[in-house]
């Protein structure tokens, strides 16, 4: 439920504000996963929501987003991510004007792992990535995207490292563009 209450909120807010400072604002929601030989299968199922903020000038996007990492609906083990929030600053290249946009960038952020051991805990770290992606635009405001990802934290307490990524990803999704 509170993850639907920040979509309608976050999408109130790009529709009301995006005009008043010639900033193009978009949203975007995916799907996709990591790449960890820690899991069974070798994968983490993932989920990513993106508030995008441009400024019309110039083809620079500061992007926060949201996303989480894990096996099941609930993170047990501590090769999952529970919460990523993250702050990434893109380079924006369009291919065809308002259609195709490949974009690259990184940035950071915070993350929550369960800790080894102690049931119901988190642990948190610092987290660092790089981000290369795709966007077309489909329909109206809407299209589609997929993004290639790199997922670096590490974090050592008492030397045992609690918190060890070093992951690749990908993330496909729906994307809405409130700007031109």
């Amino acid at each position: 439920m509170r993850k639907i209450s920040v979509i309608v909120v976050c999408i109130l807010i790009l529709g009301f504000f995006h005009k008043a400072y010639a900033i193009g604002l978009g949203m975007r929601l995916g799907q996709g996963g990591l790449i960890d030989d820690r899991a069974e299968d070798g994968k983490l199922g993932g989920d990513q929501l993106a508030l995008d903020i441009k400024v019309d000038k110039y083809p620079i996007v500061a992007s926060i987003s949201y996303e989480s990492h894990k096996k099941s609906p609930v993170a047990i083990y501590h090769y999952e991510i529970a919460n990523l929030i993250a702050l990434n600053i893109f380079y924006i290249v369009p291919i065809a004007e308002k259609r195709l946009h490949i974009y690259l960038g990184g940035g950071t952020g915070g993350l929550e792992v369960p800790k080894v051991d102690v049931l119901n805990a988190m642990e948190r770290g610092i987290l660092f990535d790089l981000i290369s992606g795709i966007n077309i635009r489909v329909f109206w405001r809407m299209g589609f995207y997929i993004e290639g990802m790199y997922i670096y934290s590490s974090k050592t307490r008492n030397n045992t490292k609690v918190i060890d990524f070093s992951d690749v990803g990908a993330l496909v999704g729906i994307s809405f563009n409130f700007g031109e």
